[in-house]
């Protein structure tokens, strides 16, 4: 038999009448209304933003550590036509997320390709001999990390000592040190400023690729 370590204490339950009648009406039952309302969202406004949300209810990206560089560098990249690799993880964030950034920079008309690390043969996060197969055959001359990056000190040395730029978007623990990258965007980053930091990397990945969106739609790049 197995024997717990940890005497789970759950959290008294609490209930609003009035809040239980908003949810409601936005065909919300009971159990779910207490979920939200334990979670924080308690009135009619609150509700509605949680279940209609908008681009424009988003925090600042640029309140991120380096976003502002990592997104003057995709756009020089653009302009310039060069060939960049947005390099995944395989897990279901990473894949993900490679794949905003893929169709946002595409839709910039950005030259791109996706590399997901294989689990047994790559392992975790960068990997030196993937990033010296692309930059020699493949002549990619900017890496963008997505959910990896932090702790691949040993690759981005090489591709930085190539000639090429890497730019880390992660969300995983922060080392105590880390690598030399063209630009490391990280909510956890001493120097960011973003207001929430814990989330998954799939929403820094719709952050890195709404970036140069947004400045490409509103005339700035």
């Amino acid at each position: 038999m197995i024997t717990p370590t940890y005497e789970w204490q759950f959290a008294p339950q609490v209930e609003d009448a009035d809040f239980t009648k908003i949810a409601k009406k936005a065909g919300l039952g009971p159990e779910v209304a207490r979920l939200l309302f334990e979670r924080g969202i308690q009135d009619q406004e609150s509700l509605k933003k949680f279940l209609e949300p908008s681009l424009e209810d988003l925090h600042d990206p640029y309140l991120l550590h380096d976003m502002d560089k990592a997104v003057e560098r995709i756009r020089q990249a653009i302009e310039e036509g060069e060939n960049i690799l947005v390099y995944g993880d395989y897990d279901a964030d990473g894949m993900t997320s490679a794949s905003i950034v893929k169709e946002s920079l595409e839709q910039l008309g950005a030259e791109c390709r996706v590399y997901l690390p294989n689990r047994f043969t790559d392992g975790y996060g960068p990997n030196a001999s993937v990033y010296k197969y692309f930059i020699e055959q493949e002549g990619i001359s900017l890496i963008v990390t997505v959910d990896n990056g932090v702790a691949g000190h040993e690759a981005i040395e090489l591709a930085q000592s190539m000639g090429v730029d890497v730019i880390v978007t992660d969300h995983h623990s922060m080392p105590e040190t880390l690598p030399d990258a063209y630009a490391i965007v990280h909510p956890e980053h001493p120097d960011a400023n973003y207001p929430f930091q814990i989330f998954g990397w799939l929403r820094s990945g719709f952050q890195a690729g709404l970036c140069p969106v947004r400045r490409s739609s509103s005339g700035i790049a």
